[in-house]
């Protein structure tokens, strides 16, 4: 299948977003979790910005696929080089970007390191997205980097753990690998 870039904006605030109805599909994670390889092979190209350095995406990034959707970069969380003022409007255009974008977001991918234990902010983000009525979806990045039994047996912990936090019901889950180009749930 090949996704066809039609269109790109990038938007500092969610007064600057694009005002068009196409259904929107948003990824977000923290600072340097893989978001922009995975955005690049989900549309077999080379746009979104990859960098040893965490904090590289610090707008809200559209870009409209075929002329029908939109694959929707928006900045990390977490560890990032910034000032604290900068981190909050980040923070801050982010939330008011979920909130404000109505039906036409359609859904959120969280994308999680496989490798390190669940992390608070993680957790934290995954919540503020549920008590904003916010369908989401987590994606497991970086799962060619650990032994493939290791993977569901990771993947459990984080279940058990966001159980004993008093979560009704788990997300659906994919696992991915930017580096061997595949990604499944």
């Amino acid at each position: 299948m090949s996704l066809k870039i039609t269109e790109f904006f990038s938007s500092e605030t969610i007064l600057n977003c694009p005002k068009n109805k196409l259904p929107e599909y948003a990824f977000i994670g923290r600072s340097n979790v893989g978001k922009s390889s995975l955005i690049n092979l989900i549309v077999n190209q080379k746009v979104a910005y990859t960098s040893s350095k965490p904090g590289k995406t610090q707008l809200i990034n559209h870009y409209y696929i075929d002329n029908q959707w939109a694959l929707v970069d928006l900045p990390g969380y977490g560890y990032a080089k910034l000032s604290k003022v900068k981190r909050l409007k980040m923070i801050t255009e982010t939330e008011n970007y979920f909130i404000k974008r109505g039906v036409r977001l359609v859904a959120v991918f969280i994308l999680i390191d496989i490798r390190i234990s669940p992390q608070k902010i993680d957790l934290e983000r995954m919540k503020w997205l549920v008590e904003n009525n916010m369908y989401f979806v987590r994606v497991f990045t970086k799962c060619d980097q650990i032994k493939k039994e290791l993977i569901e047996k990771k993947i459990k912990h984080y279940d058990n753990i966001m159980m004993q936090n008093n979560w009704n019901k788990i997300p659906k889950s994919i696992i991915s690998s930017s580096s061997k180009k595949n990604w499944k749930k």
